[in-house]
């Protein structure tokens, strides 16, 4: 792993033109600003190095989540700390409405990435989050390179940062660097977000290394999850696993001294984005060819990364049985399943793809005929104004992961149903389903409910359309993605003053 040069302040390649440039030497953390800066650590970054040599250039891959963290680095001239997709260690700098950010990209060995990122996190902490123990694979090796990765992240961040930075670490990746920070930096405030489910405690017990994860997460001053659910169930681990005091009615957990709070956030989409989009003449369009495409007067949508968490086999099944069960609706409703690329060499994910495109031939092979083709699926990537076309397009979402942390796609389609029509059919397995209780939802391994959802869902009365969309639409627009950012943030530099309060008073005394 290289982070010498980081750390001693030397600039590694050259940045290119799309808005990151090279930094050629190390600021003094916390020099020409007041107040407290924030440090965001991620395995990923908000920037991809493309190229090699002196051809080398940047990219920004930013969208969503990574948007809000731009904006909120770019308010203090914020620091982000991530692995650079590769084994180059780089600093450059983002330039933002306020401040310019700076990005530093930690390179990483291939045998680190093997054992680490696909090894202990795609391979173990992944499936077990997801609730899917018979994918586990437990590894020594895994653990030992997941343990110094985690490492290099907190010394690099301790060389970069002083004690008045605000640290917001982000998910399962680096669930170590809370307590291997605070061992090196003991007085900074850290906040430790989890994107994912956080499993029963019967689940999670599995886990090799349990202790050691918990104990690594609780480095933090706050950690927060999407749904109170989530944070039962790590107030539950922590209670039961480690023994630790644990206040449910305050959301507090007692390590040694400290107190550490934990709390939901549930993550919003940027909903007025959506909507704008969703409103233009551009994507209206859009949408009408969708549907002259499809020749259907009824569509049913169904978009999720290709990953074996999202229920895609099990949703296929469903609409199956639904048209094995309503032949009036044959010719009259089409289904679109948009599955986007993901993790394709392992071989769970190859063999998950070909289960999902052997059931789309079954399906067009046993309902099809020559004015009409009952299932479309589209195994790519849209950019955001094709996806909310297909947003506007379909009367019906079905989204049915088996698990899911929150699934944005929930809020990102009725965020663009600005005619306040359409039905969402969810998971109650989704962390979307405990906010958008206006959903018909469902359970994703029940087949059969599915294709009772998907008939009511199409039967629904116009009025009651949109008065269950509007009330979802108003939850969407209240809880965004900003004010999520912005509510981690203000809590956290909340038990920032706590703790400096009560170091005064112990000073004082």
């Amino acid at each position: 792993m290289n982070i010498n040069d980081l750390t001693k302040g030397t600039a590694v390649s050259t940045a290119g033109p799309q808005g990151a440039k090279q930094v050629s030497a190390r600021p003094k953390p916390g020099s020409g600003r007041t107040g407290r800066r924030l440090v965001v650590i991620s395995n990923r970054a908000p920037i991809e190095v493309v190229g090699e040599g002196s051809s080398q250039t940047t990219r920004r891959t930013v969208g969503g989540v990574a948007a809000t963290f731009v904006r909120l680095l770019g308010n203090s001239g914020g620091l982000w700390i991530a692995w650079s997709g590769g084994q180059t260690a780089q600093r450059l700098t983002m330039p933002s409405h306020k401040a310019n950010l700076t990005v530093l990209l930690l390179g990483l060995t291939d045998r680190e990435v093997t054992h680490y990122y696909h090894g202990l996190c795609n391979r173990a902490l992944w499936p077990l989050m997801h609730l899917n123990p018979q994918r586990c694979h437990f590894d020594g090796i895994d653990w030992t390179h997941y343990q110094r990765v985690n490492s290099s992240f907190a010394h690099l961040a301790a060389a970069e940062t002083v004690t008045q930075d605000t640290v917001w670490v982000q998910d399962y990746h680096l669930a170590l660097v809370p307590s291997m920070l605070r061992e090196l930096r003991a007085g900074s405030t850290i906040g430790l977000f989890w994107h994912v489910p956080f499993p029963p405690e019967p689940v999670f017990r599995i886990f090799p290394w349990r202790t050691e994860l918990l104990r690594g997460m609780l480095g933090a001053d706050l950690i927060g999850f999407h749904t109170r659910s989530y944070t039962e169930e790590f107030l539950t681990a922590c209670e039961r696993l480690l023994r630790l005091e644990v206040d449910r009615q305050a959301g507090v957990v007692m390590v040694n001294e400290r107190q550490v709070a934990v709390r939901a956030f549930p993550l919003g989409v940027a909903a007025r984005d959506f909507a704008d989009l969703a409103a233009s003449e551009r994507v209206r369009q859009r949408a009408l060819e969708i549907q002259q495409a499809v020749g259907t007067p009824r569509i049913i949508l169904g978009v999720d990364r290709l990953d074996y968490t999202k229920g895609i086999p099990e949703r296929l099944l469903a609409f199956e049985q639904f048209l094995e069960r309503n032949s009036e609706y044959h010719g009259r409703v089409a289904m679109i399943q948009i599955a986007v690329p993901s993790r394709e060499r392992v071989p769970a994910y190859e063999q998950l793809r070909c289960r999902v495109e052997e059931l789309v031939g079954r399906i067009l092979g046993s309902f099809s005929t020559d004015g009409w083709v009952p299932l479309r699926y589209l195994h790519t990537r849209l950019d955001q104004e094709h996806l909310i076309a297909y947003y506007r397009a379909a009367e019906v979402a079905l989204l049915t992961p088996l698990r899911d942390g929150m699934n944005l796609v929930a809020k990102e389609y009725v965020a663009s149903r600005v005619d306040d029509d359409g039905v969402l059919v969810l998971s109650e397995f989704a962390g979307a389903a405990e906010e958008l209780t206006e959903a018909l939802l469902v359970n994703p391994y029940d087949i059969e409910a599915i294709a009772l959802r998907l008939k009511q869902a199409l039967e629904m009365p116009a009025g009651l359309r949109a008065e269950t969309m509007r009330a979802m639409r108003a939850k969407v627009n209240q809880s965004t993605l900003d004010r999520w950012g912005e509510a981690f943030v203000a809590a956290l530099n909340e038990s920032a003053c706590r703790a400096d309060r009560a170091f005064a008073d112990a000073a004082g005394r």
